[in-house]
């Protein structure tokens, strides 16, 4: 499968998940919509600094999305361009920059206990709300948890989000990281 092919169907999947709305585009409404769903789902209090932080980062991946996927007249992007450009835009530092604080807040929702480490039952949780059924959220946690302890780290989360935006290989476990493609 060529290079260009894997990134493309990895980021149509995302796209999918992005799109709370199921209009065909995301904008900015997806990812506050996205934000609310995940806080549901965790029963975090709107209000908590849990809250504010996940709505901030889910602002931040929105307006640095937007700085790779220009979106259109409306404010949308459309799953081809979304597709197109994230494929075309693999630079490691640039997709740091959009996707870390998402994910440091994404980590800190689910850490119920606020140790710093998710376990399966709370990374679980977390992906059922925005519709990863369990078994697949099950998987992802597995691709995630590097050195298998049970355990998900920060780092091993951005180690595996970064190899599924970056990583051309078809086989990368980065790929399963928001179930199956």
């Amino acid at each position: 499968m060529p290079e260009n092919d894997v990134l493309r169907r990895k980021f149509a999947h995302r796209f999918d998940l992005l799109d709370t709305d199921r209009d065909g585009y995301v904008t900015e409404a997806d990812f506050a919509e996205l934000a609310d769903r995940l806080l549901e789902g965790a029963g975090e209090p709107t209000s908590s600094p849990k809250a504010r932080a996940l709505r901030d980062a889910k602002a931040h991946y929105w307006r640095t999305l937007t700085e790779l996927v220009p979106a259109d007249h409306s404010g949308r992007i459309t799953k081809d361009a979304f597709a197109a450009a994230l494929a075309g835009s693999t630079d490691p530092q640039r997709i740091s920059h959009m996707v870390r604080p998402s994910i440091e807040a994404d980590l800190a929702l689910a850490d119920r206990n606020d140790d710093g480490i998710v376990d399966s039952d709370e990374f679980i949780t977390l992906y059922a709300s925005i519709g990863v059924p369990a078994a697949e959220a099950q998987e992802a946690f597995r691709t995630l948890d590097r050195d298998g302890d049970g355990r998900l780290t920060l780092d091993e989360w951005l180690k595996t989000a970064m190899e599924f935006f970056t990583s051309t290989d078809p086989t990368a476990p980065g790929n399963r990281i928001l179930g199956r493609v």
